[in-house]
């Protein structure tokens, strides 16, 4: 399945970037991360990912650290491939 999650910074993000580096590379080296666009803005990011659920999906957003400091929330939507 195919998910696009749009995050929106709520707090400082600065000190968790090169963690959040660090755990992008491992979502894309593991499949599930494919592609992730910084918004022009830097208020958050497009993320597009592949998984088996929609579990699956939020367990690889909710690992990566600006999730899990809390300053960023995400909305996940599952989309279509023509």
């Amino acid at each position: 399945m195919k998910f696009i999650a749009e995050s929106h910074n709520t707090g400082n993000i600065a000190p968790y970037l090169e963690a959040e580096g660090v755990r992008i590379g491992e979502l894309v080296q593991a499949g599930i991360l494919e592609s992730i666009f910084l918004k022009a803005d830097q208020s958050g990011a497009f993320l597009v990912l592949t998984t088996d659920d929609e579990a699956a999906a939020r367990t690889a957003l909710d690992s990566l650290p600006l999730a899990q400091n809390r300053v960023t929330k995400v909305e996940l939507t599952e989309v279509v491939v023509p």
